[in-house]
């Protein structure tokens, strides 16, 4: 396998920058392989990591603010929109990395990040760099209490495979608080007890059912690994997933 590249990409605060410390060391630790962590969150005043490229060094959204006189939001697209236009940076920080994984840490604001042009032309830039990309959809546990959310998720997992061109899968992170979830097993079983849970409450969950009945013609048949990023716990199930997704051998059934 050559060097396999997984970006982490989700809502802000479901702890994207911890699982990119807390993967990243059990794959120094348990499996000694070489990884390379790439910060691409222009706006980040703390990061768990240290980063081996940092975007911050070419493009900080604190600066931009103060510099154009924008307010948080402001800088932040606009800090978004340089990247867009500068992705060959990160393309020869990947290209040139001595790794085995590269880890990318994706924006807090997703949807600053997913919704303008810099994502796609990322993902177009990563896949020129190696033919092993997978995107971790990263969400936190205590988002997914009702039906009508989880519907919502497993809805957008599907949109930002179209979105970025590249297998996605969901991870459900803080599972040490949210251990008593119904609903996190195979893609597929959940997308059928989902639709049949919304038939029953109202226009709006028959409106989602009938998504969630095609859902499964496009949904990764894959197990949704749950972690604690903070515990260091699921990490082996994690890598297990990747592994399958970034290597030909691995086995999706």
């Amino acid at each position: 396998m050559g060097k396999a590249v997984v970006a982490f990409v989700g809502p802000a605060g479901s702890g994207k920058s911890t699982l990119v410390y807390a993967y990243s060391s059990w794959l120094a630790k348990e499996i000694d392989a070489k990884v390379y962590k790439v910060n691409l969150d222009t706006a980040a005043e703390y990061i768990p990591y240290e980063p081996d490229f940092d975007v911050r060094i070419y493009i900080d959204a604190h600066r931009i603010a103060k510099e154009l006189g924008l307010g948080p939001n402001g800088a932040l697209v606009k800090s978004m929109d340089m990247l867009a236009e500068n992705v060959g940076i990160v393309e020869n920080a990947i290209s040139g990395a001595e790794a085995d994984f590269v880890l990318i840490d994706t924006p807090g604001q997703m949807e600053v990040f997913i919704f303008r042009d810099v994502a796609p032309k990322l993902f177009e830039a990563v896949k020129r760099v190696s033919k092993d990309v997978l995107v971790l959809f990263v969400l936190d546990g205590e988002v997914i209490r009702r039906f009508e959310d989880y519907a919502f998720i497993s809805i957008m997992s599907v949109a930002l495979q179209a979105r970025l061109g590249v297998d996605v899968v969901p991870v459900i992170n803080k599972y040490d608080v949210a251990s008593d979830l119904e609903l996190m097993g195979d893609v597929i079983s959940d997308v059928d007890i989902v639709a049949e849970k919304l038939r029953s409450s109202g226009l709006y969950g028959e409106m989602l059912a009938k998504i969630m009945d095609i859902l499964w013609l496009y949904a990764k048949a894959t197990r949704v690994p749950r972690v604690s990023a903070k515990n260091m716990q699921g990490l082996e199930e994690l890598h297990r997933i990747v592994h399958e997704f970034t290597c030909s051998c691995g086995d999706l059934t």
